[in-house]
């Protein structure tokens, strides 16, 4: 849905609710007042939880019509992520999937213990070359995270 249409449902759910309430409450007033409100009708003490509980609902309404669904999930994001590395060669391949694995950041450090210094130098100033990842200091080493631009491509 456009995000203009997704405006005006929220503001038509909206106007609905708050003109339920004041009807509602308009209602239960002039009873009240006129002296013909029975024990039939809803008691004001469970009216007011019952607005709220009305509240609540058309609040989850509204946010499911604005907010986008998260779709795939972990499976959707890891078929992505397999999709990308079948274009690296070997070693950037498995460069990638630490990273991944460590949930998108590590340190230099610890890939320099598992590839090698040198190895894993050029690995990573070929793929921050290419847009790939990110290397930002950190301490005596760097913190090697995924780019905007490829978080954006798996997103």
């Amino acid at each position: 849905m456009e995000v203009n249409k997704k405006v005006i449902v929220v503001i038509i759910i909206l106007t609905g609710f708050i003109f339920g309430v004041s009807f509602s409450t308009l209602y239960a007033q002039t009873h009240i007042i006129e002296g013909t409100a029975c024990s039939c009708t809803l008691p004001i003490p469970i009216l007011i939880p019952t607005f709220s509980s009305l509240g609540i609902f058309v609040g989850s309404i509204v946010y499911y019509a604005m907010f986008p669904k998260y779709e795939g999930g972990k499976e959707k994001y890891r078929e992505k992520l397999n999709l990308f590395l079948d274009m690296l060669e070997k070693n950037e391949k498995e460069f990638i999937q630490k990273i991944f694995e460590s949930k998108g950041k590590i340190t230099q450090s610890k890939l320099s213990s598992q590839f090698g210094k040198v190895k894993t130098f050029r690995i990573i100033e070929n793929l921050k070359r290419r847009g790939i990842i990110e290397k930002e200091p950190y301490g005596k080493t760097n913190i090697i995270t995924f780019s905007e631009k490829f978080r954006n491509i798996l997103s």
